[in-house]
C-alpha cells in the first residue's frame, strides 16, 4: 500500500514531461542551438491606410514596441520552416525582441515603406539579432 503512493506520482510526472515535450515538439522548434537564419518582410501603413485584416507583428527594440504588417516571412533551415516561428511567436507580445546594430532602423520607418529584415532568430527568448536591412524605393513614400 506504500509503494503505491510513490510509483503513481513517478507515473505521474513521467506523463507531464512527456507532455512537456510534446508541447516543444509540436512548434518544431529547437529551444537550444545555433540561430535560426530569418527573414521577414514588414510594412508600415500609409496614413491612409488600416490594419484591417492583415497579419500584424510586433517588434521590441528597448522599451519600444513598433507595430507593422507583416508581409512575408522565410527561413533557410533544413528543419524549421516560417510557419513554426510564426506559431510559436504571435503568442507573445512583443513577438520578437529585437537586437542588432540596426535595431533602431524601425523607428524611422516611413508610413508606406515595406522592409525586408534579415537576422537571426533565437526560440528560447524570442531574439531577433538584425543582421540587414533592405529598404523599399523611398519614391513610394508618404
Amino acid at each position: 500500500m506504500h509503494i503505491r503512493f510513490p510509483v503513481t506520482i513517478a507515473y505521474l510526472l513521467a506523463l507531464s514531461l512527456i507532455g512537456f515535450a510534446a508541447l516543444a515538439h509540436s512548434a518544431e522548434l529547437p529551444r537550444m542551438g545555433p540561430p535560426i537564419p530569418t527573414t521577414i518582410v514588414v510594412s508600415k501603413p500609409a496614413p491612409d491606410e488600416i490594419y484591417g485584416n492583415q497579419q500584424v507583428v510586433t517588434l521590441g527594440v528597448g522599451n519600444t514596441s513598433y507595430k507593422f504588417i507583416l508581409k512575408d516571412g522565410r527561413t533557410n533551415h533544413l528543419r524549421v520552416k516560417w510557419p513554426d516561428i510564426w506559431e510559436y511567436v504571435r503568442q507573445f507580445n512583443p513577438n520578437f525582441v529585437v537586437q542588432g546594430q540596426d535595431a533602431d532602423t524601425f523607428a524611422k520607418i516611413q508610413p508606406g515603406q515595406t522592409v525586408t529584415i534579415d537576422g537571426m532568430f533565437a526560440p528560447m527568448d524570442r531574439t531577433f539579432e538584425v543582421m540587414n536591412i533592405e529598404q523599399s524605393n523611398t519614391e513610394k513614400h508618404f
